[in-house]
């Protein structure tokens, strides 16, 4: 028995599909929550917040929870189920990471996050005033001016037709197209006006508590698992030292973990 490998073109190419491997892997390990129980902790299957947030960055299989006992002390650590299940087989250098500076590396990360605050919240109100009001402002400019414009040339024409240049039913097709097309342009107009209404509104909310965020000083000082599952979407691990944390949201970062 032979096996040939890359004989023939591939429909989807290794990379792309070691990713999508990864990606499914990573979709699979989240546990599933129950909305029956009355704490934030019990929903989970698990009381560890990274047994649904951390994967292996190889191979894209979960990591889980292990205690190693050396020499009759005990040591918390987290490792590559792949790496458990079938040793170096499938997955060849998934490290073991320490869970205490696994766990200061992450809070660090989530600080980070919380410091950048104040310069988020100025990049997200001027590209929000920027998305509600610019478009709906140029749209409701050009309308009135082409509204006026309109109202201007009816008005020349009824001047014509008093001077007694134009015949009274010579102007009748005229004045009808205008006049439709005043009509659209109201439509359209009064949609506009609602809408930045509406975005003014959107914009005084988003200031408010983007106002809250600028004056509350956000620091974690210990690891939490509740909190950890409210904002990381992620947790990658890429070697020995370094990961990457995935926050809900799309923010990503690469922490260093300190060496045991």
């Amino acid at each position: 028995m032979y096996l040939v490998s890359d004989c023939h073109p591939a429909i989807i190419d290794r990379e792309t599909f070691n990713l999508v491997q990864q990606e499914t892997a990573r979709r699979n390990s989240k546990r599933k929550i129950s909305d029956r129980t009355r704490s934030e902790q019990g929903k989970y299957s698990s009381k560890y917040a990274l047994t649904e947030l951390m994967i292996c960055g190889e191979c894209g299989t979960p990591y889980r929870r292990v205690t190693w006992t050396v020499h009759g002390k005990k040591t918390i650590v987290w490792r590559c189920i792949s790496r458990l299940d079938h040793g170096n087989r499938y997955c060849k250098n998934s490290p073991t990471i320490h869970e205490a500076p696994l766990h200061r590396a992450i809070v660090k990360a989530i600080n980070q996050f919380y410091d950048c605050q104040n310069e988020l919240s100025g990049v997200i109100m001027e590209s929000t005033e920027s998305v509600l009001t610019g478009l709906e402002q140029n749209g409701i400019t050009e309308i009135e001016k082409r509204l006026a414009d309109i109202q201007k040339a009816r008005n020349d024409m009824i001047n014509l037709i008093v001077s007694g240049a134009v015949g009274e039913d010579s102007l009748d097709t005229e004045f009808e197209k205008l006049f439709r097309e005043e009509q659209e342009l109201s439509e359209k107009l009064n949609v506009l006006k609602r809408q930045a209404y509406t975005n003014s509104e959107t914009q005084n909310q988003i200031s408010t508590v983007l106002s809250q965020m600028e004056h509350t000083r956000l620091e974690l000082n210990n690891f939490d698992d509740v909190l950890v599952r409210k904002l990381l979407e992620c947790v990658r691990v890429i070697d020995k030292t370094h990961i990457q944390i995935i926050f809900r949201g799309g923010y990503e970062t690469d922490t260093e973990v300190e060496k045991k």
